[in-house]
C-alpha cells in the first residue's frame, strides 16, 4: 500500500478535485515575460509564464510536467528530478549572458532549485485553491459560509495564523481578494460550512463591508534591464472581530488574483446555467457573477493576454448570457440549447476580426452585452445577431455579433461594425 505524503500541500492535493486542480492548469494559455512582476493577478490565472523562458517549447515542458505532478501526486524534489535534465539540455539552467527585452546583453539566473521551488509552489498551490474553489462553489446553497484554514510546516505567519478559524460567506468581499493563497509560501485553504455550524460549532463568523477593503500601488521591485520602478496593486483589509477588535490583513504584492478570474469558474457558471435554463432567477445570478469586479478583470486579463501572445491559443472568456425571451425563440426555431451562456474565442482577437473593435471595447464586451440594442435571426447562418452599442467611430454604428449554437453552447462566431439598418428578422 502506497504511503500517504505526509507533507500539508500533499494531503491538499489528495483531498480536493485533481481533475479540477489539473484543468485549471491546462486551460492556461501561454505568455512570455522577463521580470516577474509582468504578469500579476488575474492575469496569472490566465496564462502560464516564467520569468525569463522566451521559448514557448520550454514553457510547454514546464507546464506539462507540472500537470504530471498533480496527476501523480508527485511533491517537489520528484518534480525537480523530472524536469530538470530537459531544462539544463535546452540551456535554461545556471547563469548566463543572455539578450533581454531591449536587445541589450544581460547576466541573469535562468533555473536553479531556489526558482524551481517556486515554479512549484505557485503553480501546484494555485491549481489545487482553484479546483477546490470550484467545488466550493457547487456547494453554496447547502454549505454557503467559508472557512480559513491555517495551514503551515513551520514558521507560520503571524497574520495567516490569526485568520484560521474565521467564517464569512461565500459572497463575502473578502474572498474576492484574499482567497488563499495570498502570498509566496502560503498554503492555507478555504473549507465550506453550513450556516448552522456558526451556532452548533461556535464559529469565529466574520462580516467585511466594501469600506474594509483598501488598495494602494506598491514598488514592488525594478525592472532588470530598464531599471525603472515595476509598481503592483496591494490590498488591506481591515478585519472587525465580534469583540470590538479590529486588525488589518495585508496581501502579498501581485496576489490579487481571485479563482473566479480563471477557466474553471466559466465551467462552473455553465453548468450552473444549464441546470437552470429557461429560469429568470438562474440568468440573472449568472448575469450578476459575470459583471462582478473579479469576473470583468477576468476578461479583462484574457483579452490582454491574448494580444500580448499575437496569436490563438484556443482560449475562451465567458462575456453573457442570452436572454430567456431569445432562449424561447431559438427553441421554437428548433436549435440545441444546452447552455445559455455566451463564450468568445481569442481567434477573434489576433484572427481577422482583430481589428474590428477597439482594444477597450473587447475589454467592455461583457458590459456592452447588457446594453443590447436589437437582437436578429440569421436564417442562413442560423444564429442571433446581437447589436451593441460601439464605443467609438461614427456613432449611427452598431458592433454586431453573430451568436451560434455549437453543440449546445453559445458561441460568438464572427464580430463586425456596421450600420444598424438590416432585412432580417427582428427577435426583440
Amino acid at each position: 500500500m502506497a504511503k500517504v505524503p505526509q507533507r500539508p500541500e500533499l494531503n491538499a492535493l489528495f483531498k480536493s478535485p485533481p481533475a479540477d486542480a489539473i484543468a485549471y492548469l491546462e486551460s492556461k494559455g501561454f505568455k512570455i515575460g522577463w521580470d516577474w512582476h509582468e504578469t500579476l493577478d488575474e492575469a496569472h490565472s490566465r496564462a502560464f509564464t516564467v520569468a525569463k523562458v522566451a521559448r514557448i517549447d520550454l514553457l510547454q515542458d514546464i507546464k506539462s510536467s507540472l500537470i504530471t505532478a498533480l496527476e501523480k501526486g508527485q511533491g517537489l524534489e520528484q518534480w525537480k528530478a523530472s524536469i530538470i535534465p530537459t531544462l539544463q539540455d535546452k540551456g535554461w539552467w545556471g547563469k548566463k549572458a543572455v539578450i533581454n527585452p531591449a536587445g541589450i546583453e544581460q547576466t541573469v539566473q535562468l533555473g536553479s532549485p531556489r526558482r524551481l521551488k517556486t515554479i512549484f509552489d505557485t503553480n501546484v498551490h494555485k491549481s489545487l485553491a482553484a479546483g477546490r474553489y470550484k467545488a466550493l462553489m457547487a456547494t453554496v446553497d447547502t454549505r454557503p459560509l467559508w472557512e480559513w484554514v491555517h495551514i503551515s510546516i513551520s514558521n507560520p505567519r503571524k497574520v495567516h495564523l490569526a485568520r484560521n478559524g474565521e467564517t464569512r460567506r461565500y459572497d463575502d468581499p473578502f474572498w474576492l481578494y484574499a482567497y488563499p493563497p495570498t502570498e509566496f509560501g502560503c498554503k492555507c485553504k478555504v473549507r465550506a460550512r453550513r450556516g448552522s455550524d456558526v451556532t452548533d460549532l461556535d464559529l469565529n463568523y466574520v462580516e467585511t463591508q466594501p469600506e474594509d477593503i483598501e488598495q494602494q500601488q506598491v514598488v514592488i521591485g525594478k525592472s532588470s534591464f530598464t531599471g525603472q520602478d515595476a509598481v503592483a496593486t496591494q490590498t488591506r483589509i481591515r478585519v472587525k472581530q465580534a469583540e470590538g477588535q479590529t486588525s488589518y490583513f495585508t496581501l502579498g504584492a501581485g496576489f490579487n488574483s481571485h479563482p473566479a478570474a480563471s477557466y474553471l469558474l466559466d465551467v462552473e457558471l455553465a453548468k450552473r446555467a444549464a441546470d437552470l435554463v429557461g429560469a429568470q432567477s438562474a440568468v440573472q445570478q449568472v448575469q450578476q457573477m459575470l459583471l462582478s469586479q473579479p469576473r470583468i478583470k477576468a476578461h479583462e486579463a484574457f483579452v490582454k493576454n491574448t494580444l500580448s501572445f499575437a496569436k490563438p491559443q484556443n482560449k475562451t472568456s465567458t462575456v453573457g448570457v442570452i436572454d430567456l425571451q431569445d432562449i424561447q425563440a431559438l427553441t421554437n426555431k428548433s436549435v440545441v440549447i444546452e447552455s445559455p451562456v455566451i463564450t468568445i474565442s481569442d481567434q477573434l482577437l489576433v484572427g481577422q476580426t482583430a481589428n474590428v473593435l477597439s482594444t477597450e471595447e473587447w475589454l467592455a464586451l461583457p458590459k456592452l452585452l447588457q446594453q443590447v440594442q436589437q437582437v436578429q435571426w440569421d436564417a442562413q447562418s442560423q444564429s442571433l445577431l446581437y447589436l451593441l452599442p460601439a464605443m467609438e467611430n461614427d456613432a449611427t454604428e452598431v458592433i454586431r455579433l453573430s451568436i451560434h449554437s455549437k453543440d449546445g453552447v453559445m458561441q460568438v462566431l464572427s464580430i463586425e461594425k456596421s450600420s444598424a439598418g438590416t432585412s432580417l428578422e427582428v427577435i426583440r
